[in-house]
């Protein structure tokens, strides 16, 4: 099952990085790999079933996940569907933590597994470099849409390991 952690410090605030992950249905504005999303059923104020479609290159596949959204601890949590796709299962978090300079530690876990085998094998040949790749999207969009915070060297090393996130983590 492919699977990954991605720990970045961003200099911007967490609630700004927290609405930003929240808003699913802007995600193909500024993800590449995501040609369409739209939310399919809303479960409450924090829950809703969204289902995007993936392309990469000749390859577009539909997904259905249910998101759950956390203001109070800042966690997002995505998982499969009841009925998820291409997807045979999902784990998807993201966790953002304000750090003392003002920006965020935000700690992203992604593990997935796809129905169809010649995909998931795509896939796993992949997958860090395409999460990566989608965090700095992520990060791009924050910087043209959130003010800056917090100064470019700043050493969140202590706070890491507050956190009892690893520094070496830190992509």
């Amino acid at each position: 099952m492919p699977s990954t952690r991605i720990v970045r410090r961003i200099r911007h605030d967490a609630d700004g990085l927290f609405a930003l992950v929240a808003d699913v249905e802007n995600y193909p504005e500024f993800i590449d790999l995501i040609s369409a999303l739209r939310i399919t059923k809303k479960l409450s104020d924090t829950e809703f079933e969204a289902e995007a479609i993936v392309a990469y290159k000749m390859i577009r596949e539909t997904f259905k996940s249910h998101v759950t959204i956390d203001p109070s601890t800042m966690k997002i949590s995505v998982k499969k569907a009841e009925k998820g796709g291409a997807v045979k299962s999902l784990l998807n978090e993201w966790k953002f933590h304000p750090i003392e300079d003002g920006s965020t530690v935000v700690d992203v876990v992604v593990d997935v597994r796809l129905k169809a085998m010649p995909l998931e094998f795509l896939l796993r040949e992949k997958f860090a470099k395409a999460a990566v790749h989608i965090m700095n999207l992520f990060e791009t969009r924050a910087g043209r849409t959130l003010p800056h915070i917090g100064e470019k060297l700043y050493d969140s090393g202590p706070e890491l390991k507050r956190l009892g996130l690893k520094a070496e983590g830190l992509v």
